[in-house]
């Protein structure tokens, strides 16, 4: 039987689906965030080198806010973006929530740890608001 440092090539082929199947597992763990927006709590969003604006709860955009984050709670990646958060895109902070929308991440800063997530910029442009202030 051939041993690969010291290592039977037999054993490696026989682990080999299983080692691939816990890979598969291990990249695909997503987990679910109980994000949510405080009721009745204004939302303060930050462009990073740009406007700085409140949505207030009976605006359009926190309504939107506030159904981007219902909709997305789950699929969220932990561990998964080690260097500082770059200086860019859009803040979010209303009472616990904390986001950080760029490119095609999003970054939730919680009590148990930062998470990430990709999502297109779309869905997020409700958040932008040009020059002009709108």
């Amino acid at each position: 039987m051939q041993r690969v440092r010291g290592v039977s090539v037999l054993t490696v082929r026989k682990r080999a689906p299983l080692l691939a199947a816990c890979a598969v597992l291990i990249a695909g763990c997503a987990r679910q965030l109980p994000l949510a927006l405080p009721a009745n709590t204004s939302a303060q969003v930050f462009q990073l080198g740009g406007a700085h604006y409140t949505l207030d709860p009976a605006s359009a955009g926190y309504r939107s806010l506030d159904q981007w984050v219902s909709n997305n709670r789950s699929g969220w990646s932990w561990g998964h973006y080690y260097a500082t958060p770059p200086a860019k895109g859009v803040l979010v902070r209303a009472g616990n929530l904390n986001l950080q929308f760029f490119d095609s991440t999003v970054l939730a800063h919680t009590p148990q740890g930062d998470y990430r997530k990709s999502v297109p910029p779309s869905e997020y442009a409700f958040l932008v608001r040009n020059a002009g202030g709108t």
